[in-house]
Parts: C-alpha cells; structure tokens; sequence
C-alpha cells in the first residue's frame, strides 16, 4: 500500500511537471468508438494555408468552441487540428455521465474565490446539461443518436464519515441556494436498499444528472458543421498533430502551426487538447497535469434492473469512489470506471499503474481492473453477475487548485509573444474529471472571447475565477495539490 509521504509527493510532481508530449499513436478503443464516425479520419487533400481560428482538439471543448463561433459568424474560417482521430481523447473515452454534484467541492471553492466566485461556478456547472439539449434539440438526429437523457443522480455512501462530511457540504451549499433544497436530497434507512438496491450503504444523495453517448454527440454536431451552404469555411483535419507553434507569420496571420502535415498560419490559436495543454503551452507543465482513468462496460447482471434511462450512480468509500451509467438500451450494460484508490492500495505497486502523470492511453491499469470488476458485487444487493466485456483508458486533466483554466493564455505561459496585431492564444482545459460539467459551455465562453475580447464574455461565465493567470496558476504547489489529491482517493 502506498504511504502519501512528502518523497512520493514529489516523486509524482516531477513526473507531472514533464512535457507531456503528443499523444500515443495506437490508445485503447472505447467502447463509444466501437462504430467510428463517418468523419473520424477526415482530413483535407491539402492543409490549408490560413486560417482565421485554428483549434487544436476535436472533443467536446473544441467542437463547441467550433459551432459556437460559427453560430455567431457563419461565414467564419475555422480549422479544426487534432492529433488522432475524431474525439479520440477524453470525450471518447469518458464514462457517460453529464453529472454536476455542486455541493461536493462548494466549501472549498469559497475559500479558494470567495463566495460570489464559487456560485458563479456552481450556476455555470449545472448549466451545461439545459445547453447540451439545446443544441441537441435544433440538430437533427443528435438527441436520437447521443442518447441524451436526465436521469436521477444516485450517489451511495459505503461510509460514515464520508457520509457525514457530504451532508455537511450539502448544508453549506444550500446555504448560498436555498432554492435548491428540494432537488438534492438525503436518504437513510431502509431505503437505501428497498429504492436503490444498495448493499452495506450508510447513506445516499440525489439530485438531477443527464448522461449520454458523448462520443455520438460530438460526432453529430461536427457533422452539422460540414454543411457548407451554412457554414462554407470549416475544416477538420484528423491525424495532423501539431508539433510546435511560432510567431513568424504575416500580422493578418502571426501564429505558424507547425504540423506533420505542413504548417498553417492562424490569426487565433485555441488550445482544447486538455491533458496534452503543457506540449505547446510550457508554463502549464505542472499546475495542469494528466491522470489516467480506468474504464469498462460489463454485462448487466440478471437481476439488476435495467433502468439507464431513469439513473445514474455514484459510489463513495473512505476515500475514493467509481462511477457508473447505463445503456438505456434492452442490454442494459453497465459503464462502469475508477479503481484508482484500488491501484494505490496494492502491496506493491507497478509503475504503469500509478496514473497521476501517465498520459498512456494505451495501457490498461491492472490493478484497478481488478478491483473495478466486482464494483457492482459489492455495491448492490442485485450486482452479483456481471462480467466485462470491454475495457480501455483515457487521460484526464487535472490542475493545482482543481478548477479548469479558461481563457486567455499570457505570453508568460506560452513562451510566446505577439508583438503586434489583433490574434491571440486562448485555452480550455484542466476539467479535473468533470469535463462533461465543464467543457459545452466552455467553448461558448471561448467563441465569445475571441470575437469580442476576454473582458466582454458575458456574466454568465466566471472568468476571473477560471482565468489562465500566473497569479492563480501560481499561488498553490504542485506536491501539495497531488498529495490533496491523493488523500482524497489513496
């Protein structure tokens, strides 16, 4: 079992303080890109020349930074850059959930931005779900093909104090929204196993959640954008990654993407490639790092209703946790990540399975496989039964102080400095395992900022709180913010 002692802690930093380089070639295939989509690989004869907004990342922040800006400016010239192929990274990879829990982290967030910052983020969390069936709904087929749906949240407790400690949060967060009592509710007793079939739980919260195809939603929208009667001037350019970034080109175009196939030239530069930011962006290296996350569909055991269109699941222990949706399909499989705690508590731990820092999407992490197929054994009282029927890794991006970063990127942070001219570097990532919370309305922010100018996004976004400043990125260390971390699921 790994002791988090101050030797460990640091031992991680440098390795999460490493230039994460691009991403592996060959990764694992989830099972929601088991049917690749029809633009999966889809790339140009010849890269374009110019553009006006190159966005490096093809998963939920950069597609949405793509139709948000092209909403607003149709005839816009946007390129899309990604690496591998269509949503390859950690959208294509996730567990399903679209879940925002508010009250989880809410008092440290008012220690961290005060209170007016922390309901800002909170009200911006649990937006993202009415925006995804916004859109979903003026696309046609996208809410059909998503599977998009609101289900019922069911977080189950397999400890006391933990237990406790949430019902405490829950109370500080209500506090600040009273408004919101009667949608995040505590169960006890006998209806831990009579109303959610929980095995050896103490306790249980409720609250509104949505889950989905995510792979399938990004897909579809990116298919609405090759309408070029509406949208003549995008571009997506698969299997080109991007190898490094200069200012050297004309001042309509300043910013030179070097990629494998060629460069192109971008009056904006948008980063959207989350655990992969510190490549191009060195001064993240650091208070951005990746941590590889486990998951697996497994068969729905024989007397394990099949309700994935009404719920979704969440189980805590002391600490750690693993989270689960279901197809609300007649299979009624089961998605089911986590196990990280599992990996740090074996007797002697592999390095390949140790995830802060490993951007290895093409490994398996062993030891939480292990544990993460009897989750569904322990947890239910009707989860005996289930087998895995396939597994795969994705890389997720934390930061130091476990909020993302939004906004636009100082010279300090890129190494790069735009003497003249009206283009800019911008980035969304850092979503600390909650992108499907963050990154929809994350590109809206984006698109807003770049026709219009950082300070003119409207008040719906907290930029302040999530700004890409050297102050923020600065005022917490890397081995204090892993150890944190680690405390929380070691």
């Amino acid at each position: 079992m790994v002791e988090v002692t101050a030797s460990f802690c640091s031992n991680l930093a440098e390795k999460a303080r490493r230039d994460p380089g691009l991403p592996v070639p060959n990764p694992t295939t989830s099972a929601w890109q088991s049917v690749p989509h029809e633009l999966a690989n889809h790339q140009s004869p010849a890269l374009p020349s110019n553009t006006s907004v190159a966005i490096i990342g093809s998963g939920m922040t950069g597609i949405s930074t793509a139709y948000h800006l092209l909403r607003h400016s149709p005839g816009l010239n946007v390129t899309v850059l990604e690496a591998r192929s269509l949503t390859s990274g950690a959208t294509g990879r996730n567990g399903g959930h679209c879940k925002e829990v508010p009250y989880v982290n809410y008092p440290e967030l008012k220690s961290l931005v005060g209170k007016d910052g922390a309901i800002k983020i909170a009200r911006f969390r649990l937006a993202q779900l009415d925006a995804l069936f916004e859109t979903a709904a003026a696309l046609p087929g996208v809410m059909e093909e998503s599977q998009l749906r609101r289900v019922e949240g069911v977080d189950l407790y397999y400890d006391r104090a933990v237990f406790e400690e949430m019902k405490a949060k829950r109370e500080s967060y209500l506090e600040d929204f009273p408004e919101e009592r009667d949608r995040w509710l505590v169960w006890e007793g006998k209806d831990l196993e009579e109303k959610f079939d929980a095995a050896n739980a103490v306790g249980c919260m409720t609250g509104p959640a949505g889950a989905l195809w995510p792979y399938r939603f990004v897909g579809g929208v990116t298919t609405a954008l090759f309408n070029k009667d509406q949208y003549p001037n995008f571009d997506l350019e698969t299997n080109t990654p991007v190898e490094s970034i200069w200012i050297s080109g004309p001042k309509e175009y300043p910013y030179e993407i070097k990629t494998s196939r060629g460069s192109i030239f971008a009056q904006h530069v948008v980063h959207c490639t989350n655990r992969h930011a510190g490549h191009l962006l060195p001064g993240l290296r650091g208070p951005l790092y990746p941590l590889r996350g486990q998951m697996t569909v497994q068969s729905r055991p024989s007397s394990f209703p099949n309700v994935g269109d009404k719920r979704s699941w969440i189980l805590h222990y002391a600490p750690g946790y693993e989270y689960i949706t279901q197809s609300p399909l007649p299979s009624g499989n089961i998605y089911l990540g986590g196990g990280l705690r599992q990996a740090l508590t074996e007797p002697e731990i592999e390095e390949s399975n140790i995830d802060v820092g490993n951007i290895r999407d093409d490994q398996h992490n062993t030891a939480a496989l292990r544990y993460i197929e009897k989750t569904m054994e322990r947890g239910f009282r009707n989860g005996k039964g289930s087998e895995i029927l396939k597994k795969w890794t994705g890389i997720m991006a934390y930061t130091i102080d476990d909020v993302p970063i939004i906004g636009k990127v100082p010279s300090s942070i890129s190494d790069r400095k735009l003497e003249s001219g009206s283009g800019a570097e911008w980035i969304g990532a850092g979503f600390c395992g909650h992108g499907m919370a963050y990154c929809w309305l994350t590109g809206r922010a984006l698109a807003e900022m770049v026709l219009k100018g950082e300070e003119n996004v409207g008040d719906w976004f907290p930029r302040k709180e999530l700004a890409c400043s050297e102050e923020r990125l600065r005022r917490i260390g890397l081995e204090d913010a892993i150890s944190s971390f680690l405390k929380t699921v070691a």
